[in-house]
């Protein structure tokens, strides 16, 4: 069965905040001093992917003729919110040196604290998790095949390059670091690399 009214105004009114939550995080002013960037289309490349999939999940969800599962949509609204729940520690965690492309500043620091704990990218994991979450939503099964086969392996290469600039800077420091933590997801205790 399609979705009914009430699951469609409520998916709307999703995307709308989705959406706008997502452009006002991209395009507000960061107030942070600039560095020196690596890989700057980068951002450009998963700004386009991230639009496919929000726009795709849109459209999906009004003109592909399929039955709605309200039971995706509430797990995708739940991943959603951990998602941004998540970037918001992470931001905070970085403060100053928060930046949308990989950008290495003069006073750079090491962070160690809020969830960089756990994983060394966790704003990475929330874009992933949120791309994931607003397919999920819409029920938009060809949107989240683009954020996995084409936003997902893109932001993996961003990380690797990342990763070395980071390298660079912090040297055996950040070594260590990589070899403790996961990139995107917690390591178990006693596992390696």
């Amino acid at each position: 069965m399609k979705a009914t009214q009430a699951e469609t105004i409520a998916f709307v009114v999703f995307w709308v905040v989705a959406g706008g939550w997502r452009a006002w995080e991209t395009f507000r002013k960061q107030g942070s001093v600039r560095g020196a960037t690596s890989m700057s289309w980068s951002f450009y490349l998963l700004f386009a992917f991230s639009s496919v999939v929000f726009l795709g999940t849109l459209a999906e969800f009004f003109w592909v003729d399929r039955s709605y599962r309200l039971g995706w949509g509430a797990v995708g609204l739940m991943l959603f919110v951990v998602a941004n729940l998540l970037r918001v520690a992470a931001i905070r965690a970085l403060g100053q040196f928060w930046s949308l492309h990989i950008e290495i500043r003069e006073q750079h620091q090491f962070v160690r604290t809020g969830p960089y704990r756990w994983v060394r990218h966790p704003a990475y994991l929330s874009f992933v998790l949120e791309h994931i979450a607003v397919p999920l939503v819409g029920n938009a099964w060809w949107s989240l095949a683009v954020a996995l086969l084409g936003y997902l392996p893109v932001l993996l290469w961003r990380i690797a390059r990342e990763d070395k600039a980071l390298v660079a800077k912090f040297g055996a420091a950040y070594e260590t670091y990589r070899r403790e933590v996961g990139a995107l997801l917690p390591r178990w205790p006693g596992r390696g690399a």
